[in-house]
């Protein structure tokens, strides 16, 4: 495997290695009717689940309701089988972890591409168990593939980053007004100061009226030639505010 080497820098540096492998992936198989399985179905025989695929390759569960053993005359339990079903994963020895991270590889040393519990519950256990419910239950099984895995080196900061708080520092820029070069003055008298490119960067509409050429700004007032003032004639005072506040946080204020 070649290496790869990440520079050290005098005040110090880290990396990471990353071993990924390849994505997770399960299948819930639903018995309904499991008393008629067990009468219906002989010793040996298995009723089988559809394909399902993880990590490019197909897999089957087989149930069992009276186990494997075809020579059981009195069978007690119930098995539950893996099985590999296209032959590229298993010519190529393909891994999948199942149930408690036991790893089996497929196909195994004796050819098998089968794999699993021969026991999985006993009747009698299943019969009492809360997991029996009007006759039925569900198996979930949990596949992995370990061909494959990805190793890769990534550059780490040494520095912690901060959770994003940027809404509350516009929150604040809005509350105080600093730095304001537009008034809105809303039905009712009440103004609110903002930024108009705070508010043209949140709002194409806002942007197209605040910086084009006929849109809504009206002269300066007098000795305030850096603020434009804007009247808003259709809403209350109430709703401007959650408006503004909306725009400069992403988030509605809270309602009364």
């Amino acid at each position: 495997m070649g290496s790869r080497s990440c520079v050290a820098e005098a005040n110090g540096s880290t990396s990471t290695i990353v071993a990924a492998a390849k994505p997770t992936g399960h299948h819930i198989l639903k018995i309904d009717g499991y008393s008629r399985t067990k009468a219906m179905v002989a010793a040996g025989d298995s009723i089988d689940s559809c394909r399902f695929h993880v990590g490019d390759h197909a897999w089957r569960i087989r149930y069992y309701p009276n186990g494997t053993d075809r020579s059981n005359q009195n069978p007690d339990a119930i098995s539950v089988m893996l099985e590999l079903q296209d032959a590229t994963a298993a010519a190529g020895r393909n891994g999948a972890a199942v149930k408690a991270h036991s790893v089996h590889s497929f196909p195994s040393s004796d050819g098998f591409k089968n794999w699993g519990f021969l026991r999985f519950i006993t009747h009698g256990d299943l019969d009492k168990s809360e997991h029996l419910v009007d006759d039925g239950f569900a198996v979930r099984c949990d596949v992995t593939v370990m061909g494959g895995i990805e190793l890769r080196v990534e550059p780490a900061s040494l520095l912690a980053v901060p959770e994003p708080d940027l809404h509350r520092h516009l929150g604040r820029l809005l509350s105080t007004g600093d730095g304001a070069d537009v008034t809105f003055r809303v039905a009712g008298g009440e103004a609110f100061a903002a930024h108009r490119c705070v508010l043209a960067a949140r709002s194409p509409v806002f942007r197209a009226e605040l910086y084009s050429r006929g849109g809504f700004l009206r002269p300066a007032a007098a000795g305030r030639p850096e603020t434009r003032v804007v009247d808003v004639d259709d809403m209350d005072a109430g709703a401007f505010r959650a408006l503004l506040h909306f725009v400069y946080t992403d988030t509605l204020p809270e309602m009364a």
